[in-house]
């Protein structure tokens, strides 16, 4: 009975902790503690950190490298990573295709 038991334990154990950078950490806290972080969006410079069960339903800056795009976090995002959310890529358009798409027009 107890090998079998044993086998149904069998589930994977998450060892990998969320990271969350410093600044992330002191605005999930300042929200448990006062009120008044509420209603300011949040600046997210790090694209590496986790998206915090917290900010559900709060506006969240993002860094892209040269602005900020702004999102609204749902519950669905929690777990992802910030950079998950953001365009930070610029389109290649090449010469030779262009002057194909003239051509056909």
């Amino acid at each position: 009975m107890t090998a079998y038991n044993k086998a149904n334990n069998m589930s994977k154990r998450h060892t990998k902790l969320n990271y969350l950078s410093a600044q992330t950490l002191r605005s999930v806290y300042l929200i448990k503690v006062s009120s008044i972080h509420h209603t300011t969006e949040k600046k997210i410079f790090s694209r590496g950190g986790r998206v915090p069960l917290v900010y559900t339903n709060y506006e969240v800056v993002i860094h892209r490298g040269n602005s900020l795009k702004s999102r609204c976090v749902s519950q669905w995002m929690v777990g992802f990573k910030f950079g998950e959310f953001t365009w930070n890529r610029k389109i290649a358009l090449y010469k030779a295709k262009q002057k194909k798409k003239k051509k056909k027009k």
